[in-house]
């Protein structure tokens, strides 16, 4: 046989052994994403015969709470299954998408390809700020609510007041004790508080404000949960 013949024969040996790779096409999410209830992985050919409601999963989901990655997987289609959190991931946490181990498709096309993914969740953010607007005090109280726990060393360190008229940041107080106890229960938010403290945030510019300036509370980058995730926004 010639090396040209040769040469054919191997690429057509070589064939059927292609025919078999099944490859996931993309996963969402990946990266850093504020709000997550679920992830999809899609695939290049059918994974499954779609309707068969004893179809294996084809990856496993976990994250860095076990608590909060509960869920249940489902096939959308023959090509694209879904894991469904019980609830929106917190902030703070860490997970992996990682191809299950032997997984085939009815055809018998094994899995290759890349097989890991992983996301966070980021860091804490303001769901909302009282009060919002309007006229404050000269030693006004404010209660941020965040979207999950961040660490009262962290809010502090990059959390600050912008006062009209001082050309420099004003460093906040973490209202704490019996003070905080009373600002929440005047907003009921006692039982809010009580569940999630660390979502709760209490706090003031830490100097007397002068009279009828404008004032921003400043909620900036790396006020972190305590996982260690920080805001990057």
């Amino acid at each position: 046989m010639t090396a040209r013949h040769c040469l054919a024969a191997l690429v057509c040996a070589a064939l059927p052994w292609a025919a078999q790779a099944l490859q996931i096409t993309g996963v969402t999410p990946q990266g850093e994403v504020a709000q997550v209830r679920q992830v999809v992985v899609r695939f290049d050919t059918d994974a499954v015969r779609f309707g068969d409601a004893r179809a294996p999963a084809p990856a496993t989901v976990s994250c860095s709470d076990n608590q909060a990655g509960r869920g249940t997987g489902r096939w959308n289609s023959a090509r694209e299954w879904v894991w469904q959190f019980q609830e929106d991931l917190p902030p703070g946490l860490r997970c992996t998408v990682a191809a299950a181990s032997g997984f085939q498709s009815p055809q018998g096309q094994a899995l290759s390809g890349r097989n890991s993914f992983a996301f966070n969740t980021g860091g804490p953010f303001v769901r909302s700020t009282r009060p919002y607007g309007g006229s404050i005090d000269e030693e006004q109280f404010f209660v941020l609510r965040l979207n999950g726990p961040a660490t009262l060393a962290s809010v502090q360190a990059n959390v600050w007041c912008k006062v009209e008229g001082l050309g420099e940041r004003v460093p906040v107080r973490l209202i704490e004790g019996a003070e905080r106890t009373a600002l929440l229960k005047a907003r009921h938010m006692e039982d809010e508080a009580a569940k999630t403290p660390l979502a709760i945030q209490t706090l003031a510019c830490n100097r007397r404000l002068p009279p009828s300036a404008a004032v921003q509370l400043v909620f900036g980058q790396g006020v972190a949960t305590p996982s260690g995730i920080a805001n990057n926004v």
